[in-house]
């Protein structure tokens, strides 16, 4: 833990009980705009109004207690929760917890040429096309994932290959737009290796009378051994009427057939398909069996047969709540998720573009509606953008202004709030982020040790309260008997 006591913190203190009281919109304004400027203030990891987080707590609370077998989290977010330093500790504590109930939601992020965890590889004998959510609306396909892949290739294949044996899974859902089923989920005992597996095109030369195969090679641009090599020759005689195979600089990809792989069985659900397998596995191939003329996806779950948590993370780089907002398949395919939490971790784009605070809570406003429309049951968590630096020297103080609108919101919209920005020290505490090696290189982002000390913190605030809940819950309980 910091070792807050060198540093000056500026800790915004709201007056909430563990289990909040309603209290005048008026007087929470008051109490999230006070600010104490007294030196070694006792640090408080605290949760705004966990009152609403009750459902989630009691399906905790029914995890625990063995009467309910699956708890979801979605964790949505900005390059904070794509990279999976902050959001994968918070899952890998609380599954240490509560149980492994699957790695949950990913995506083919190397196939759209960008960063992500590495508890999954992928590969393709296909070229794919991407978009961002943080782009203008094209008519892409951007679902669940934020993020649209599409292929036009008729004949593509995708290899799901999972790096971690704890995440080994016996189900997978599909999610595609329209909730079409156009890719199968196969196995096969065979190897398939679809990196960098290219091989070159090549075209044809009939033998007229008089040509020599080195005329031939230098008309083609090739070399007599390379045409000996292709055409099995052995010596350079070669006869008129005769048939060569000749090399071009063009390259394709090998086609895969299909028969290959064993099918696995399905049932199509509200917003996706769900695929069964017989036993846990590490790998499967996702490949088209008839010929579309284009291939869409908009993401993947890995789910296993055991009790716990499935802990599913969303980020895409850049983004801000406005770019969500933009897209409704990915709020549509959302509910697919079951979520019982839903935690948001946004902002920072949106403190780059200083935006003021009464658009800030619009867009907030919109993403919420709509996560509330699809997942009516659903907890929800939003967590402030963390301390970072505009540019060297030139700390970015419009992050504070959010975390302030954040937390007035909450109020009105009744979610649940951890502050990360004052958690982390707010502006005071930069230099010591820097000192400590948590603050990356450009001053935005963090290091792995930074993100892992956030999803520690934050993982320690979220079970305080629970505890709490669960305590209270029990005494209740058993004072009814």
């Amino acid at each position: 833990m910091m070792k807050w006591s060198k540093i000056v913190v500026a800790l915004l203190l709201v007056n909430i009980s563990v289990w909040a009281q309603e209290q005048p919109k008026d007087q929470a304004i008051l109490d999230a705009a006070s600010v104490q400027d007294t030196l070694n203030e006792p640090y408080k990891n605290m949760i705004y109004y966990p009152e609403q987080l009750k459902h989630f707590f009691t399906s905790l609370k029914e995890l625990s207690e063995g009467k309910r077998k699956k708890v979801n989290i979605v964790h949505i977010g900005d390059s904070h929760i794509q990279a999976d330093f902050f959001s994968g500790r918070v899952r890998s504590l609380i599954q240490e917890q509560f149980g492994n109930g699957g790695l949950g939601f990913t995506f083919p992020y190397q196939l759209a040429r960008t960063n992500s965890n590495n508890f999954v590889r992928y590969s393709s004998n296909s070229d794919w096309e991407n978009r961002r959510n943080i782009y203008p609306v094209n008519g892409a396909k951007v679902g669940l994932s934020g993020i649209a892949l599409s292929s036009t290739a008729k004949d593509a294949v995708i290899k799901v290959d999972l790096r971690e044996s704890k995440f080994a899974f016996t189900k997978v859902k599909l999610f595609t737009p329209n909730n079409e089923l156009t890719y199968r989920v196969g196995i096969t005992d065979r190897d398939v290796n679809l990196t960098n597996t290219t091989v070159a095109k090549t075209s044809s030369h009939k033998i007229k009378s008089g040509e020599s195969l080195s005329g031939i090679a230098k008309k083609y641009n090739t070399t007599v051994a390379h045409l000996k090599q292709l055409n099995k020759l052995k010596s350079t005689n070669i006869q008129a009427g005769k048939t060569l195979v000749i090399p071009t600089k063009e390259v394709e990809r090998p086609q895969i057939a299909t028969s290959i792989f064993q099918p696995v069985h399905y049932s199509k659900q509200k917003t996706c398909f769900a695929f069964d397998f017989p036993n846990a596995t590490a790998q499967f191939y996702l490949y088209s069996e008839a010929q579309n003329t284009s291939n869409d996806i908009n993401g993947i779950v890995l789910e296993n047969d055991q009790a716990g948590i499935v802990y599913h993370t969303i980020g895409v780089n850049g983004a801000r709540y406005s770019d969500y907002n933009k897209y409704p398949l990915f709020f549509d395919q959302l509910e697919g998720l079951e979520a019982d939490l839903v935690i948001i971790s946004m902002g920072t784009n949106e403190a780059f573009d200083k935006m003021d605070g009464e658009s800030f809570k619009t867009e907030i406003n919109r993403f919420l509606k709509e996560v509330k429309r699809k997942n009516p049951q659903a907890s929800i968590l939003v967590t402030s953008p963390p301390p970072s630096y505009f540019s060297k020297g030139n700390p970015n103080t419009v992050a504070s202004t959010l975390a302030n609108e954040i937390i007035i919101n909450g109020v009105d919209q009744k979610y649940a709030i951890w502050d990360m920005y004052y958690n982390l020290g707010g502006t005071l505490g930069l230099p010591y982020l820097i000192e400590e090696q948590m603050l990356a290189k450009d001053l935005v982002h963090y290091t792995i040790k930074g993100y892992e000390y956030t999803g520690t913190l934050f993982y320690e605030g979220l079970m305080k309260v629970y505890q709490n809940y669960y305590s209270t819950e029990t005494e209740q309980t058993n004072e009814s008997i």
